[in-house]
């Protein structure tokens, strides 16, 4: 049996994740509000004609180029929740560590909490339907990224933590756990391309590219 205290951490890390949840669905009511709000402030900033691709952009709008406690309500819920599934993401990777237990999946976790890392890729599948509330020209250039990151990012940190469990209640090995992990991936990596074999937003695989993968990283325009 596991601990006491890390029963006790299990437990929060479950409460945790459900508040997560239900405050993402609040977010999605406002998902209209928050793509209003970045189209004001990008206008602002002159930066319409690229996608949004990071934490820290969206941070940098609400800084420099909000107008209104509207929108300003709206960015403050997405940064909450990246900042909400960052401290998750820290105490199942501590739990993790604790016993030893790897998983493909926190390193995505890790790298798409990164506040630079540049997640316009992201295309968050079925049943999430953040991107068809897009109209296609938004969904194809500009905010697909910035809609999925978090429904993505919950997806990971479930599957982490689903893992986790896994390991704690079936006398299974780490590595039928990575095998596993690594057949979820591959299935939807094939599923995607042979929907669209033409395309790269399809599929969680792009946040698994080598450095050489990635689109330039955004740089506010002083930084320019």
């Amino acid at each position: 049996m596991y601990p006491v205290r890390e029963n006790e951490k299990m437990k929060e890390v479950k409460e945790m994740l459900m508040l997560a949840e239900e405050k993402h669905q609040i977010f999605k009511q406002q998902q209209l509000r928050f793509i209003a709000a970045l189209e004001r402030s990008r206008e602002s900033a002159h930066c319409q004609t690229r996608s949004v691709s990071s934490i820290s952009e969206v941070q940098w709008y609400m800084t420099h180029h909000c107008s209104n406690s509207t929108d300003q309500r709206a960015f403050s819920l997405f940064l909450e929740l990246m900042s909400d599934l960052k401290v998750l993401f820290q105490m199942i990777d501590s739990l993790a560590s604790a016993k030893n237990f790897s998983s493909g999946v926190l390193d995505t976790c890790r790298n798409i909490l990164s506040p630079d890392c540049n997640f316009s890729e992201l295309q968050a599948q079925y049943p999430h339907d953040v991107v068809n509330r897009l109209s296609c020209t938004e969904a194809e250039n500009y905010y697909s990224g910035v809609v999925s990151v978090i429904p993505v990012t919950l997806d990971l940190l479930s599957m982490a933590f689903s893992q986790m469990l896994q390991v704690r209640n079936e006398p299974i090995s780490q590595t039928d756990i990575t095998q596993k992990t690594a057949a979820v991936h591959e299935q939807n990596t094939l599923t995607n391309a042979s929907e669209n074999p033409h395309s790269s937003k399809h599929s969680y695989k792009a946040m698994h590219k080598g450095a050489s993968g990635w689109k330039p990283l955004w740089r506010p325009p002083w930084r320019n």
